[in-house]
């Protein structure tokens, strides 16, 4: 069991060592991105929440 558990942790420590990370610029580039997407996607869920409510709104007067 002891043993098995070393072994884990040596392989876990040899693939963290392939990781690579990203330099500042990619950082960067990357964190535009999501955060372009999420500004893009809120405007989006607010149009269609604005869209339900009014339509619920107008339906519930009328009934």
């Amino acid at each position: 069991m002891l043993e098995k558990l070393k072994k884990f942790f040596a392989e876990v420590k040899s693939e963290a060592k392939k990781t690579t990370w990203p330099n500042r610029e990619e950082l960067l580039a990357s964190t535009g991105v999501v955060l372009f997407i999420l500004a893009v996607s809120a405007v989006y869920l607010f149009l269609v929440d604005l869209l339900f409510s009014g339509t619920l709104g107008a339906l519930l007067q009328k009934f």
